[in-house]
């Protein structure tokens, strides 16, 4: 018999709201290209979330996002990996994972 594992996440009981900026080549976020989207879930290693706006897949992006129930907002590196149209939004779902040595301990610690 196989057992389910169980994840250890915080459940997203509300819709909650993330600010993504691209990363120029100096490192910079580009501020004028911020976007706002809709977090629909996350994990110790990525997130995903869908945004009026596409992502180019393989952009490095400036993340800033509360979560609720957590004072502070966590500001977080990563990658756009997949991103793929809503099915029945004008919207795009963006898969991001998360840069390793971008993920401050307040952000692995909510997973423990």
């Amino acid at each position: 018999m196989l057992r389910k594992q169980r994840r250890n996440l915080p459940s997203l009981h509300t819709e909650e709201l993330a600010i993504i900026a691209p990363v120029d080549i100096h490192g910079e976020p580009v501020v004028e290209a911020k976007i706002y989207a809709k977090v629909a879930d996350v994990s110790p290693r990525g997130m995903y979330i869908r945004s009026d706006n596409p992502v180019a897949p393989g952009a490095v992006l400036d993340i800033s996002l509360s979560l609720q129930g957590q004072d502070g907002a966590h500001s977080l590196k990563g990658i756009a990996r997949t991103v793929s149209a809503c099915d029945n939004d004008s919207c795009y779902v963006v898969g991001i994972e998360l840069l390793p040595e971008d993920q401050p301990a307040k952000w692995r610690h909510q997973f423990h």
